[in-house]
């Protein structure tokens, strides 16, 4: 009788799980501002590609991360406000104030806040119309004459000669 052994296991690598501590740490680091990739070498120890399908098979990975950065913005917003409003213990700061009601708020037109709009018209037919004119008016200038038809025997005397 012939009987097949189980496989020992699947080829190729193992795949990495990353523990609870690891995700902790990515939280932390990304509420400093790492950026993906730094959280794959430092914390991880992995490519970003394998961070990408990871964080697709396991939603928890990328809320550790979006919570880091989002904790992080908040603890500079309100310090921000703090010391906009001077509930620091200290005067109110005029350049926060500044930069507050420029940043925050713009959803909710806020007048002070810098927005930029640029818009950009662009007409194809007319780019097109002048292009064609263009061409017409330097098409003897842009290309060469044609040649002359050339005979093949005449051609080919010339070259054993």
């Amino acid at each position: 009788m012939s009987e097949k052994l189980p496989k020992k296991g699947t080829p190729g690598r193992k795949k990495i799980h990353f523990t609870e501590e690891q995700l902790l740490e990515a939280e932390r680091l990304a509420g400093l501002g790492f950026s993906e990739e730094s959280l794959c070498k430092a914390v991880f120890g992995c490519s970003v590609s394998t961070l990408q399908r990871r964080k697709k098979e396991f939603n928890n990975i990328d809320q550790y991360i979006r919570r880091g950065k989002i904790k992080s913005i908040e603890a500079v917003s309100s310090a921000l406000f703090d010391s906009a409003t001077g509930r620091n213990g200290r005067d109110p700061s005029v350049s926060a104030q500044i930069f507050f009601l420029k940043n925050k708020g713009k959803e909710a037109g806020n007048p002070w806040a810098d927005v930029q709009q640029v818009d950009n018209n662009i007409n194809l037919s007319d780019i097109i119309s002048s292009a064609n004119a263009r061409i017409i008016e330097h098409k003897g200038e842009a290309l060469p004459s044609a040649p002359k038809e050339i005979d093949i025997k005449q051609l080919n005397k010339a070259t054993k000669s």
